[in-house]
């Protein structure tokens, strides 16, 4: 048994190790992820190895108990708001793909999941303006490669925060809608991985699950979530984007520095800065 998963068992838990009879190592860009079959039940285990400069396990454990009590996240069964490491109910479905993605009947599930999610409530401020800044100062300090454009980035990203503070729409966003953060069973959908979840403009979201669809989807999404479409939703969402793909890329630079993984952080923060300079790449995306 994986070193790392039997010393979290032994010391957080009261389960009898002998009566473990699976283990899966499942992928994970910031903690080590297991389904683990405990007296024949299955589980999904979460140990965290890093923590970043805006995560808050309080209000994470907060949110993920109100998130299960309107099933949209998996049974919480252990968590630890010190490490931020977890124990849930293991759930049997699939990350969406992108034909899912342009599929009107998964788009009015994920509007109607996500609407509650928003509907939520939590004492957390998330600002991704300030995020970015501050992540830009941090690679700043470490020599990180930062593009040599980085002030023209910084100063459309200050126009962009006057323009878009000016009519924020809030709700408890989760801030990490990526598809590998959302799992489809049957006809129900549920979203993991709260770490970074608080109160903020529901665009940031909209903007993060638009990232990869083409401008059908994207107009189909706003109007499933908001009843109708109007030009200046579908505006807000293109600013949200280049939002969201500024503080993806200055995460994927921090990450360059301690990660174990196999991808490689650096050259995908290269990418992301660069689609932020052509602005036609916010706009539309190729399939």
């Amino acid at each position: 048994m994986n070193t790392t998963l039997l010393n979290f068992l032994k010391s957080q838990t009261a389960w009898d190790v002998k009566n473990i009879s699976y283990i899966e190592r499942l992928g994970g860009l910031s903690s080590e992820n297991y389904k683990v079959l405990y007296n024949n039940t299955p589980y999904f285990i979460k140990i965290c190895t890093h923590n970043y400069i805006h995560t808050d396990r309080n209000n994470e454990l907060s949110i993920l108990n109100k998130a299960c009590e309107i099933h949209i996240a998996p049974n919480l069964y252990y968590f630890s708001p010190k490490s931020g490491n977890m124990i849930t109910a293991w759930i049997d479905g699939v990350m969406p793909s992108l034909d899912d993605f342009s599929s009107i009947n998964f788009l009015h599930n994920l509007s109607n999941s996500l609407r509650k999610l928003h509907n939520l409530k939590c004492e957390k401020l998330f600002n991704p303006f300030n995020h970015i800044r501050k992540r830009i100062n941090i690679c700043k300090d470490l020599n990180l490669p930062l593009p040599t454009s980085i002030d023209i980035l910084l100063d459309y990203l200050n126009n962009l925060e006057i323009k878009l503070n000016k009519s924020p729409l809030i709700g408890l966003c989760h801030n990490d809608l990526n598809a590998s953060n959302i799992i489809l069973s049957n006809d129900n959908l549920y979203f993991v991985d709260y770490e970074y979840s608080s109160m903020g403009d529901i665009f940031f979201d909209l903007a993060t699950i638009s990232w990869f669809l083409t401008e059908k989807s994207r107009k189909d999404l706003l109007k499933l979530y908001l009843g109708n479409f109007k030009v200046e939703y579908y505006e807000r969402l293109l600013d949200y984007l280049f939002v969201v793909k500024f503080y993806n890329a200055t995460w994927s630079l921090l990450k360059s520095t301690d990660s174990n993984s196999d991808y490689d952080y650096l050259s995908g923060a290269k990418m992301i800065f660069n689609e932020l300079l052509d602005h036609n790449s916010i706009r539309i995306y190729k399939s």
